[in-house]
């Protein structure tokens, strides 16, 4: 898929976020709905795709599109969970209703998961999603979100995890 593919359709960007899994930025065509998941033999991680190289990801984790003006992200019953601006949007192995979601929203797929066997931890993916509309111009921020500070999502969201990093240690 190139650029020029792209002008013509709404997309989405996930930015890599601090304390991510590493995963190279991705640009999504919204022109049908994208599946975000796991690595497999058949498909390859792809700057224009919705797959990680990441164990705690489900095959088929979530689903993310564009519909009536507005963009949407669903859990598609995986383990670890899908979370927008740190809340889950369903139980694990439980199907969520839609979400809404905005540009400059945090979202994450999993969980970090460490290994007790082999002490070994698996991070999960955490980006800044980044929407914008066919015509180019970028989509509505979050109502909920908007702080009146000089604090980013994505900063205020390093600050939780490294809260929450030191309260389970």
């Amino acid at each position: 898929l190139c650029w020029v593919c792209l002008v013509c359709v709404c997309k989405a960007i996930l930015q890599y976020c601090a304390n991510s899994h590493p995963f190279e930025e991705r640009t999504l065509a919204l022109d049908q709905p994208v599946k975000i998941g796991r690595l497999l033999a058949k498909a390859k991680v792809s700057p224009h795709n919705g797959i990680f190289d990441c164990k705690v990801l489900s095959r088929n984790h979530a689903l993310l599109w564009h519909e009536n003006g507005k963009f949407f992200l669903q859990d598609t019953k995986s383990s670890n969970g899908t979370f927008v601006n740190n809340h889950r949007l369903s139980k694990s192995g439980e199907e969520s209703k839609p979400q809404e979601v905005f540009s400059g929203d945090v979202v994450q797929f999993g969980v970090d998961v460490i290994e007790n066997s082999k002490n070994i931890s698996h991070g999960c993916i955490t980006a800044v999603l980044k929407l914008y509309h066919a015509d180019g111009t970028e989509a509505k921020s979050n109502p909920v979100v908007n702080f009146t500070s000089d604090v980013s999502t994505q900063d205020l969201y390093t600050i939780d995890a490294y809260i929450r990093d030191a309260m389970h240690r």
